[in-house]
């Protein structure tokens, strides 16, 4: 017998499908996924009141330290797991598909929408422009995990998805950016600053959903509703998804017009090109030596070659030959064959 898992899409009545309720309908068990995500009230009435008893709440316990029993038992019924959201957007579902697998119990999946790509439209942002997506848990255990997750999308010019947690209650975008800012305090990047842009939505897909772009220390006194909340840190704005911020979320327009997305990173290998080039032009050669002037013109073309990583994007590579040159000119002093002071800016 099968296995099954069923998206039941945003957590609200409005987005459980019909293919949803159709493959939920013939199960011999249904269980329900209380603890991956959100499940509006209305909905869980709803379930509670169509499957009667049948519907089974399952925890974290019943949906990962059970997986093995759990497949065990589809060799015998056929069981539905319904999951808000998409099935395979939370990792523990991908356990239970594979384990299925392994024990040669077929699986099957019934889409749901998901939050991941729901936040794009809500947002206004070209879903193709994300980088990748981080979390914060409301103890905020991994908070500058997420900071530094934040950090490389905008390096490559990609908005930033934050979902926040939402068990016992659910984590809120203020405290969630209050986090996020002591971080900021520690590391320096400029990333969530009070005058930083952010996008924050909330109950995506409900009656009382709220959709907000602005300054982060106005998203810190914003009146939200109930969680599920999510934050979005925008990268690069094509001109068309700067117009969708200020027409359709409200975002000052001078706010807008200004956003430059903070990049440290290129920002630091900037720098460092720029001391590089400062100590070429003032350096001293102490020692006649040929191979003194061969390893000056090599760490001329790391330079040069940091300048082109960096102008095509590869910032990586752009430290690591800048670092060379650097390395070149500190060894060339050390043993005293050249003389020169580093810049301080």
């Amino acid at each position: 017998m099968p296995i099954h898992l069923i998206g039941l899409g945003l957590g609200t009545i409005e987005y459980l499908t019909l293919g949803a309720l159709k493959v939920a309908e013939r199960m011999d068990e249904l269980l329900l996924d209380t603890y991956t995500s959100w499940i509006h009230p209305d909905l869980m009435k709803y379930l509670e009141e169509r499957f009667g008893e049948k519907l089974v709440k399952a925890d974290r316990r019943m949906l990962e330290e059970g997986i093995e029993e759990l497949v065990e038992r589809a060799e015998e019924k056929e069981i539905g797991i319904l999951v808000p959201g998409d099935p395979l957007i939370a990792t523990t579902h991908i356990s239970i598909v594979l384990e299925a697998r392994r024990r040669g119990v077929p699986a099957y999946l019934t889409y749901g929408v998901s939050i991941i790509s729901a936040s794009a439209s809500a947002s206004g942002l070209q879903a193709y422009k994300f980088g990748r997506i981080t979390t914060i848990p409301r103890d905020g255990v991994g908070v500058e995990t997420c900071y530094r997750v934040v950090a490389e999308n905008l390096e490559k010019g990609l908005h930033s998805l934050i979902l926040l947690d939402t068990a016992d209650g659910g984590l809120r975008i203020p405290d969630a950016l209050k986090m996020l800012m002591r971080v900021e305090d520690e590391l320096g990047y400029g990333i969530f600053s009070r005058e930083s842009l952010v996008i924050c939505l909330a109950r995506i897909g409900s009656s009382e959903e709220l959709r907000w772009a602005g300054r982060v220390s106005d998203a810190l006194k914003l009146d939200y509703p109930p969680p599920p909340h999510l934050i979005i840190v925008p990268g690069e704005l094509h001109f068309a998804e700067a117009e969708a911020l200020k027409e359709i979320l409200g975002a000052d327009e001078d706010l807008i017009e200004s956003y430059r997305p903070p990049r440290y990173e290129r920002d630091r290998v900037r720098s460092y090109i720029l001391k590089v080039e400062r100590v070429l032009e003032e350096i001293r050669i102490m020692v006649g030596l040929e191979k003194v002037v061969d390893i000056i013109e090599i760490v001329k073309s790391y330079l040069e070659d940091s300048k082109k990583f960096l102008e095509n994007g590869e910032v990586f590579n752009a430290v690591a030959a800048i670092s060379y040159a650097e390395g070149l000119l500190d060894s060339l002093r050390n043993v005293g064959y050249v003389d020169f002071e580093w810049p301080r800016t």
